[in-house]
């Protein structure tokens, strides 16, 4: 009876034994199993982030290269556009109003005498390319000095002109046209102009080539008559939206109805210039 509960004593053992080696060994931590596919994971996405700095680094310079390209593409357009722009009149409307233009230049110069003289130039545009032109002028007084003449001084000679008790009141009627069809900038112009002169002395002096003293002195009484004049310009206005600025210098042909030294005016060449300020209407 003890044999055999000592046999079946070992076999139960043996039995236990057995059972035990087949079990698999126990994990040495949990946190073995969480790091093997967490690392495995950021090893991809390390790799994921290096093809990414790669592929962006080796991309940078065709991303640069290209928008470059394509500023020197708008900047070539730009020019094409603008040297192939069209004439747009509509640019252009403001121009067609009708402008006053003030002379400063006789004003300026007769204040200088004692005297009043004023020019001032009307411009009715007719279109974007002519226009029509009225010059009235008005002189007087009397003036305290020998008022030079500018034409005669051309050619060298000290010519100078006195007036008493001066009316000279007269205007021009004359043709613009435009270069560039904008009713503005460059233009040349005609302009005829006739005006009533009436003085009740006029008193003309020639300087002498050869003294400092006065030669010829020609004196008029109670002189009246009609001088005029016709001249060709060309000059350039610029127009802003309030105000207007032109210049112009003219060549023509003076008539003396008067037979006088009318500020020039002895049925010869007489030249011109012009410095205008306008206000649109």
């Amino acid at each position: 009876m003890k044999n055999s509960c000592k046999v079946v004593l070992s076999v139960f053992l043996l039995v236990l034994f057995a059972n035990a080696q087949e079990v698999p060994p126990p994990l040495s931590s949990d946190s073995s199993l969480a790091t093997t596919p967490t690392n495995s994971l950021s090893i991809a996405v390390d790799s994921s982030l290096a093809v990414t700095r790669e592929y962006s680094h080796s991309s940078f310079p065709i991303a640069k290269a290209s928008e470059q390209e394509k500023a020197k593409k708008k900047g070539d357009e730009k020019k094409t556009s603008k040297k192939s722009e069209e004439y747009n009149p509509e640019d252009y409307q403001k121009n067609l109003r009708i402008g006053a233009y003030f002379h400063p230049l006789p004003f300026i110069f007769g204040a200088a005498y004692n005297m009043f003289m004023f020019t001032s130039t009307i411009e009715v545009p007719l279109n974007l390319g002519s226009s029509v032109i009225i010059q009235p002028t008005v002189w007087l007084g009397s003036s305290d000095g020998y008022i030079p003449d500018v034409v005669k001084s051309i050619y060298f000679m000290e010519d100078k002109v006195e007036y008493k008790k001066l009316k000279r009141v007269g205007s021009g009627i004359g043709f613009r046209q435009y270069a560039f069809d904008k009713s503005e900038g460059l233009y040349l112009q005609a302009i005829a102009s006739a005006y009533y002169i009436k003085a009740e002395s006029l008193q003309h002096k020639k300087d002498s080539d050869d003294s400092d003293s006065w030669g010829e002195i020609d004196s008029y009484k109670n002189l009246k008559g009609v001088v005029g004049e016709f001249m060709l310009y060309l000059g350039s206005v610029h127009k802003w939206q309030n105000i207007s600025f032109s210049y112009e210098g003219g060549l023509g042909f003076g008539y003396d109805g008067t037979d006088t030294y009318q500020m020039g005016y002895t049925n010869r060449l007489v030249t011109n210039f012009n410095i205008c300020v306008g206000i649109p209407f």
